[in-house]
């Protein structure tokens, strides 16, 4: 759209911001009540004050404007009201109205704000208590396949297929690093916020997502540290000693160098075509697993096959996906070596308070995940990741 806005323009615009703003103040709600455990309903009760449980009247809930009046105190018992709440509507707001301002009028621009509403919620509710609610990520989940049925969206099986890449890496990525470190490293969220990530932006977006959200969540943490110095929490037995993290990160860096290494060794050999379609179906297989877990019993039994359900998943999509005896004693190796791996190893849990997992150093890898994938659609960069790999694919044989 052109920078010289016409009056309808504006007024298009103006709506939209208005729109997001009211959007926004229904997010505070979902945020404070699925953003919590236990979880609570968005419908009922209305919303009151959480100090003296003053019912705010509808005057008393106009999205800013309602803040600015009250002077960010309630009515009832005078006590301060966050401004996160008129900030969430604001960012709200200009979302959607720089959706509509970057897109033009229609279906796509609608599909971006609601994907960047989504993830707004989702950075907020990590950042709060490392809870990235499902109602959010799987409800964002389905939202995205509703739109990818629209007749000038990429089509359901392409959403289907990121919601399944974007699940299965992050679980991949956690499994095998809860089990160098012993440690949990990664949340069933994460998994399920790159799912939506994939539905709504394709598989192509799970890559870039993940390498600048990683290197955005670094950032945070570290600009967290550096500002308030949080005790070690005893009694919690969950943080492994320094020289034993130092010794699992060596072990998983060298891992990673031969995995480089083979990578290499196929290019040379020409079969990187074969590899990365083996690879893209043992990530799919994984996610598959991811989503299939949530229609088994809810009290599994703990032992080996639970902590390497992605990398069974992944066996299993490498099977079907390749289609040849290769690829069946591929799966074999991976889901064998999977169970072995995992029967001699012992996964700590973790902490469960958001004071202890601070105080451990976790990172709420959804907030850089959030971020990042908020601002590489709003910059075209996953319409540019898209066109690279359309120009090396013929080259890699894919």
């Amino acid at each position: 759209m052109s920078t010289d806005l016409s009056l309808p323009d504006a007024l298009i615009i103006g709506y939209f911001a208005l729109l997001g703003a009211v959007l926004g103040s229904f997010l505070n709600v979902c945020i404070l009540r699925w953003g919590v455990e236990p979880k609570q309903s968005v419908m009922y009760p209305p919303s009151r004050c959480p100090s003296c449980g003053h019912a705010i009247r509808w005057y008393e809930n106009i999205p800013v404007v309602s803040w600015l009046v009250l002077r960010a105190r309630c009515s009832g018992c005078g006590v301060r009201i966050s401004a996160l709440y008129p900030a969430i509507e604001v960012t709200t707001a200009l979302l959607w109205a720089g959706s509509v301002a970057l897109l033009g009028l229609g279906v796509p621009a609608v599909k971006l704000a609601v994907a960047a509403t989504l993830l707004l919620g989702i950075a907020v509710s990590d950042a709060r208590a490392f809870i990235i609610p499902h109602e959010l990520s799987l409800g964002g989940t389905a939202i995205a396949l509703a739109f990818a049925a629209w007749p000038e969206s990429g089509g359901v099986p392409d959403a289907i297929r990121g919601a399944l890449f974007g699940a299965g890496l992050v679980l991949l990525v956690g499994e095998i690093t809860e089990l160098v470190l012993g440690q949990e490293a990664m949340g069933g969220g994460d998994c399920a916020l790159m799912g939506m990530i994939g539905a709504f932006f394709g598989w192509e977006s799970v890559w870039p997502v993940v390498a600048l959200g990683a290197f955005i969540s670094i950032l945070l943490h570290v600009a967290a540290a550096l500002r308030r110095s949080a005790p070690a929490v005893e009694g919690t037995g969950g943080a492994p000693s320094p020289g034993l993290r130092w010794g699992k990160l060596i072990q998983l860096l060298a891992g990673g160098l031969v995995l480089m290494g083979l990578v290499g060794v196929a290019a040379r050999a020409g079969v990187m075509g074969s590899l990365l379609r083996t690879a893209f179906s043992g990530v799919v297989g994984a996610g598959a697993a991811y989503y299939v877990s949530f229609l088994l019993p809810r009290r599994m039994p703990i032992g080996p096959l639970t902590q390497v359900w992605g990398l069974i998943g992944a066996a299993i999509g490498i099977a079907i996906g390749t289609a040849h005896w290769v690829g069946l004693l591929a799966a074999l190796a991976v889901g064998g070596g999977a169970l072995a791996w995992a029967s001699r190893s012992t996964v700590a849990a973790s902490p469960e308070s958001t004071d202890e997992l601070s105080a451990h150093g976790y990172l709420p890898f959804g907030v850089g995940l959030s971020i990042a994938a908020v601002l590489l659609a709003f910059t075209g960069g996953f319409d540019r990741v898209r066109d690279i790999f359309a120009e090396l694919a013929p080259g890699l044989g894919l």
